[in-house]
């Protein structure tokens, strides 16, 4: 029942606003609870200029409307507030954030009842998300690894929800996400 009205959120126009309605009387707790700890987090970064919560929505309204890429952009970061530090320079950062997040979105879909079919799709996305951040200074052993983890089938999914998470960020470029794009086609057409 929780999973059906969680799809059909995620499925409409602009789940962000049916999310932050949940949020708002307390219904997130019967879904996601772990939601909420994602509100008012703020990152503390230069990087971001939006708290965790409106940085997540604004990735899950930004990618397209399919159920794992919107599943996938919801949990992305559910992971922050644990892997939180804050450097001398009182610059935040999430060192681990994409595995921690991967591990709590497996357990969040399966009390949700999930099949692991979608379970190992959603989280294998938000393990590799952070990937868009070396595409500068990657080698292609890197690539041949960063392949072989997603797995070719998922890469044009991978892509689109690096994009995405951009697309909640302060700065917009994507550049980083078609840099490793690029790479990634190079290597498998060799």
């Amino acid at each position: 029942m929780l999973k059906n009205i969680l799809n059909e959120i995620l499925l409409s126009d602009k789940p962000s606003e049916r999310i932050y309605k949940l949020i708002e009387t307390g219904e997130i707790s019967d879904i996601i609870p772990e939601l909420t700890a994602l509100k008012g987090f703020d990152q503390q970064t230069p990087y971001h200029n939006k708290d965790v919560l409106d940085h997540t929505m604004a990735v899950v309204d930004a990618i397209e409307p399919r159920l794992n890429l919107r599943m996938a952009a919801l949990l992305h970061d559910i992971g922050k507030p644990e892997c939180f530090t804050v450097d001398e320079k009182g610059i935040g950062h999430f060192y681990g954030h994409h595995i921690k997040s991967a591990q709590q979105a497996e357990e969040i879909l399966r009390r949700l009842g999930y099949d692991e079919d979608f379970i190992a799709e959603v989280t294998i996305l938000i393990r590799y998300h952070y990937m868009k951040e070396v595409a500068s200074s990657i080698k292609e052993k890197g690539i041949k690894k960063f392949v072989d983890s997603v797995g070719e089938e998922r890469l044009n999914d991978m892509f689109e929800l690096m994009r995405a998470d951009i697309m909640g960020k302060k700065n917009q470029d994507t550049e980083s996400v078609k840099k490793l794009r690029r790479l990634c086609n190079e290597y498998l057409h060799k």
